[in-house]
């Protein structure tokens, strides 16, 4: 089997909601109970029976509301309770203007979900389709090459500018893996190959870092895998998951964020404001929930390092084509295959402001996902 760049056959699983079909399931599951509906848009979609939320996660979970259907998902958002003060403990993180423009982005695509957060402090500020993006467990893609490229910077395996060369194919115990059009760059730095998501480079530096490496830097320093992570009252969400590799094919499919690897567009957020900032910083919907912290900072070369890197994704990568004209944005494309369809993923950042978007069925990263998240980051000045 070949596994493509931006185009990969995922190990295990299936979409947000398993077997279930995404638009199914924001259609069953339409908006949060009383509490949550105050905290940010109607909107529908969760794991349903056959999920693939590890069962852990999902026990901490909202038990399935009642409410309107998954079409008002993109209507303008309930207001937070006016008992609640506009900044105090209780309130809504949301940006009116910034959830204005989520919505306006992601329209009637009930197959997108949304989720932005301002990086200083995990505050989220728009959500469409929350209860998807929050709840969801799908392989990340390329997108999780963010984390995979900061914890081979911290070893010192990789210098951004250093040599790194990105074979057109890689055999790990008999099954290839490939990059997308049979793209190879023999002289490529570092930088290059993931700009241009290049899956052969990063798997052949696996042998570089253990069996359980990947899994216990992702909780030190970006918060995953913690099933502490408490967003707003009544509403569940899976932090994450990133499970020690079991053979080294496992090791080569999460490399390129396949596998196991669980994520939904809450983490991905997450993970983008992490690396750019240094600083994990647990998201919230509502103010004044106790947050999972970590002790650890990633150091400023690795964090300033993977900045650069997702601006060079967005000026001269596979994401110049959506951000063309557009100035300080970084981003990072990302496509998993799973059986014969293709889920669409992007994340970027513009400002203070992370956010990131996933699309059932899409295409590509570019195609599906990087229109919503270019439309969204016009409403967000560039720093």
């Amino acid at each position: 089997m070949t596994v493509h760049t931006e185009r990969r056959r995922a190990a295990r699983g299936g979409g947000i909601s398993g077997r279930a079909p995404f638009r199914a399931v924001l259609a069953a599951w339409a908006c949060m109970a009383a509490a949550g509906c105050g905290l940010g848009t109607g909107d529908g979609g969760a794991s349903a029976a056959g999920s693939t939320t590890p069962p852990a996660a999902a026990s901490s979970s909202a038990a399935p509301p009642s409410g309107p259907t998954a079409s008002a998902s993109a209507s303008p958002s309930a207001k937070p309770s006016s008992k609640a003060p506009a900044t105090g403990p209780g309130s809504s993180t949301l940006v009116p203007a910034l959830q204005t423009a989520a919505e306006r982005a992601v329209g009637q695509n009930t197959a997108a979900a949304l989720i932005a957060l301002d990086m200083r402090n995990g505050e989220i500020a728009a959500t469409v389709h929350r209860q998807a993006g929050m709840s969801g467990a799908v392989a990340p893609g390329s997108t999780f090459k963010i984390v995979t490229s900061a914890l081979l910077l911290n070893k010192g395996v990789v210098t951004p500018d250093g040599r790194v060369p990105c074979p057109a194919t890689s055999t790990v115990n008999g099954q290839a893996f490939g990059n997308i059009k049979g793209m190879a760059m023999p002289a490529a730095t570092f930088r290059q190959d993931f700009a241009h998501s290049c899956n052969t480079a990063l798997i052949d530096l696996r042998g570089r870092i253990g069996d359980r490496e990947l899994s216990e830097f992702s909780t030190k320093y970006f918060g995953l895998n913690s099933d502490a992570w408490k967003v707003a009252t009544g509403q569940g969400s899976v932090d994450g998951v990133v499970p020690p590799a079991t053979s080294e094919n496992d090791k080569a499919a999460q490399m390129i964020g396949q596998g196991a690897l669980k994520m939904n567009p809450l983490t991905m957020a997450s993970v983008v404001a992490t690396a750019v900032t240094g600083q994990f910083h647990q998201p919230v919907l509502e103010r004044g929930m106790p947050v999972h912290t970590t002790s650890a900072k990633l150091p400023a070369n690795v964090s300033k390092a993977i900045k650069s890197m997702m601006i060079e994704c967005a000026t001269t990568g596979s994401a110049k084509d959506v951000f063309r004209g557009m100035p300080g944005v970084g981003a990072k494309t990302g496509t998993a295959e799973v059986g014969d369809a293709t889920n669409g993923w992007m994340v970027a950042f513009r400002g203070n402001i992370a956010v990131a978007v996933y699309v059932e069925g899409g295409a590509s990263g570019s195609s599906a996902a990087g229109p919503i998240i270019r439309e969204f980051l016009t409403a967000v000045p560039a720093a």
